[in-house]
């Protein structure tokens, strides 16, 4: 093979794997529901790669704007591999039950690619309430 195919190929392959990293979004919320003391999320995972680690933004649908309660919603190590179906549980944010915005804040692939949502590459936004 020539020196410059090889080169050709090189940042082709680079340029695919860049691009799939930039794609729509890897996963898709699809329920969330609200227990005693936790609230549970199910996704499926749609990208290519597996999955290393999760976070989600749990936010409480009625903070206040002076005082945000982001609640830790990461699966720090993880492995979900595509096209697989999960379920994950977290705490209330600041342990207190009431409804929960979650959204996807970052996926980091087995690879270290990192995925993050823009404007032009959103996720699905789940929001959960708690039963009465």
């Amino acid at each position: 093979m020539r020196p410059k195919a090889v080169v050709l190929l090189t940042l082709v392959l680079a340029f695919v794997s860049v691009a799939d990293a930039a794609g729509p979004c890897p996963l898709m919320l699809i329920s969330g529901t609200a227990e005693s003391d936790a609230i549970v999320v199910t996704f499926r995972h749609g990208g290519k790669v597996p999955i290393r680690q999760l976070e989600f933004n749990c936010t409480p649908l009625r903070s206040q704007a002076h005082k945000p309660q982001n609640g830790r919603c990461r699966e720090d190590n993880a492995l979900f591999y595509p096209g697989g179906e999960y379920t994950v549980r977290y705490t209330y944010p600041g342990g207190k039950r009431e409804p929960v915005r979650v959204s996807v804040k970052s996926v980091t692939f087995l690879d270290g690619t990192i995925w993050r949502p823009t404007k032009r590459q959103p996720c699905r936004v789940l929001s959960i309430r708690a039963p009465k």
